[in-house]
């Protein structure tokens, strides 16, 4: 069995006779953290690809490029004979290096092989200024507002006029204004103008009879990805910077364009404008795509989870504005639950959700309206629910009054289905039509759930359905599938997690729905210790992060997703932190069986 990955490019492209000539030169090299692999003036004696840990490309103190499992560097200085960039070890990594005499001659005789590497390596000079996929990884993870800039705010008083506004913005050449009225501070935009014509109002109309008081903004030293999420989430295209509570800047999409290569906003946009479900099953796949990017650069799941939640949402909504009559969409609400609910779904996975009626509304194509919903979600790679829990099955369209009784009924016959329903309805989140139907039944569960102990130890007991896969000496327990030792992490780890957060932020009342949240409530109200909700966090995270990376693999061989890993494929670090993630869920199941008394069931 060969020792080298001869899968990805541009090594895929070597015939057996080549390959074997690779493999029989390549070395195995390991260097430690803060390790120089190259350096300016060395020479430069060979390719090297990582096979696991972290190299980052330094120019000055400056991460231009960052390596991980399967990328090779540096083609360009291979070539060149030399290197101006510093090449250090940020995580421990062990290394292929292929001698540089036998990589040129693979790109002599190989034309497809040469072209990679001088396409790649071209390629790379032209987009040095760029920066392109390195500034992606640096903004991402630690770029704050403050490090972008923004541009100075042009106010205006309350008692200024419309022309006023119209007579700032084209002197200053800006598309907004903000106002100060009072103690209150607004904006005042280009938008505004269209209503205002729309409206018939005269251009000597007061600013602060029209400008918008309830301001959204972003402090100067909050992270950039936050800002992005934020104008994402609101389809808005400024945020006012405020420092310490005052404002002094404002943030426009055109300055996250340039500074942004991924351009998540703009599939938002394009979410919006969308008018048919070919361009909606095409933006789906846009979604899946942004994903692999941001994966691949860096940004961590828990943080993935949160921006594909807020583009899913549009995309839902979208989807339902197109085959439901205005209406329809008036007079219902389209739920999210489960995974989706809590925004900690990022690839896709079973469809669950709702559809919840206003009382006294019918129609007799509405089940036609459900099913064709159902299908164009299946269409843009979400599948059925297995348990059917979707809006095209009569059991999850229901009015308030019979989703009421429905919620009631599973609080007072608690049996297996009834607590499955109800854990998933739990994490319900409203992204399509009229909210306040959601906010009923809510109001409805609260009122059904009295002060017993043994229906929360019921409703948390299935954290007990699956074992935790760690043994007494922290040896992973596998199970065999397609000849592979396997785990799922699903079941071992994430589930329990989840589940008994739930549990306890059912108990205590908690309206958050992001496991993260509620784990920062529960400790916030004392019902957690601080250190275990944080630990708790980082193993759900970690886990989550391994489950996306496993899952990215499976799509990219052309499989679906699961949850299942094969512990010997992971890395000595990986198998490391995934025993002192399970080591985590087991004392977090530990806590639950003690406060919940589940050994009395």
């Amino acid at each position: 069995m060969s020792r080298f990955d001869f899968s990805h490019p541009p090594f895929d492209t070597l015939s057996a006779a080549e390959r074997d000539t690779l493999e029989a030169n390549a070395d195995i090299v390991f260097f430690d953290d803060e390790s120089v692999i190259l350096g300016p003036g060395q020479l430069v004696e060979a390719l090297y690809v990582v096979i696991k840990g972290l190299v980052r490309e330094m120019a000055g103190d400056e991460v231009i490029a960052v390596y991980r499992e399967r990328d090779t560097f540096d083609a360009r200085a291979l070539v060149a004979s030399g290197t101006t960039h510093r090449f250090v070890v940020h995580e421990e990594a062990l290394v292929f290096s292929l001698p540089r005499t036998v990589v040129l001659q693979l790109t002599e005789r190989n034309p497809r092989f040469g072209a990679f590497f001088y396409a790649s390596v071209s390629q790379k000079f032209g987009a040095l200024a760029e920066r392109a996929g390195s500034r992606e990884l640096q903004t991402l993870l630690t770029a704050t507002v403050r490090d972008v800039g923004s541009r100075v705010p042009v106010t205006l008083l309350g008692h200024q006029t419309v022309r006023d506004a119209a007579a700032a913005m084209k002197a200053q050449r800006v598309k907004s204004v903000l106002v100060r009225h009072e103690d209150r501070l607004g904006i005042f935009t280009t938008t505004d103008f269209r209503d205002i014509l729309l409206g018939d109002l005269p251009s000597s109309t007061p600013l602060a009879s029209v400008a918008q008081f309830a301001l959204l903004t972003v402090d100067i030293d909050d992270y950039l990805f936050n800002a992005l999420l934020t104008m994402t989430r609101r389809n808005i295209r400024r945020l006012v910077v405020t420092e310490r509570g005052e404002a002094v800047g404002m943030l426009s999409q055109v300055d996250i364009l340039s500074y942004f290569s991924n351009h998540s906003h703009l599939i938002a946009q394009r979410l919006e404008r969308a008018s048919s479900l070919d361009e909606l099953a095409e933006i789906a796949g846009q979604i899946t795509r942004l994903v692999r990017i941001l994966s691949s650069h860096g940004v961590k799941a828990p943080q993935l989870g949160r921006l594909v939640q807020t583009l899913n949402t549009r995309l839902f909504e979208r989807t339902w504005k197109l085959i439901a009559p205005a209406d329809v969409v008036a007079n219902t609400c389209l739920v999210v639950m489960g995974s989706e609910g809590r925004g900690e779904q990022i690839l896709k996975t079973d469809q669950d959700n709702a559809l919840i009626l206003r009382n006294g509304f019918s129609l007799p194509q509405l089940p036609g309206l459900a099913e064709a919903f159902s299908a164009a979600l299946e269409r843009f790679g979400y599948p059925p629910c297995a348990g059917g829990i979707m809006i095209s099955r009569p059991a999850w369209r229901q009015t308030v009054a019979d989703f009421s009784r429905t919620l009631q009924g599973w609080v007072d016959r608690p049996d297996g289905e009834a607590l499955m329903n109800l854990a998933i309805f739990v994490d319900a989140e409203a992204v399509a039509g009229d909210a306040s139907l959601l906010h009923a039944c809510r109001s409805t569960l609260r009122a059904a759930l009295v002060d017993d102990p043994s229906f929360y130890a019921r409703f948390a007991r299935a954290v007990e359905q699956f074992d935790t896969p760690l043994g007494l000496f922290a040896q992973l327990l596998t199970q065999e599938r397609e000849g592979q030792a396997m785990l799922d992490l699903k079941k071992g780890g994430i589930f329990p997690i989840v589940h008994g957060v739930r549990a306890l932020a059912l108990e205590k009342g908690l309206t958050e729905n992001n496991t993260f949240d509620r784990l920062d409530k529960l400790a916030t109200c004392g019902a957690l210790e601080r250190e275990l909700a944080s630990d708790v966090g980082e193993a759900l995270g970690f886990l989550l992060q391994l489950r996306l990376e496993q899952g990215l693999e499976e799509m990219a061989a052309g499989r679906a997703a699961t949850s299942r890993v094969a512990p010997a494929r992971l890395s000595t670090l990986e198998r490391d932190l995934l025993k002192d993630a399970l080591a985590v869920v087991k004392r977090f199941r530990t806590l639950l069986r003690h406060h919940f008394r589940l050994g009395n069931f």
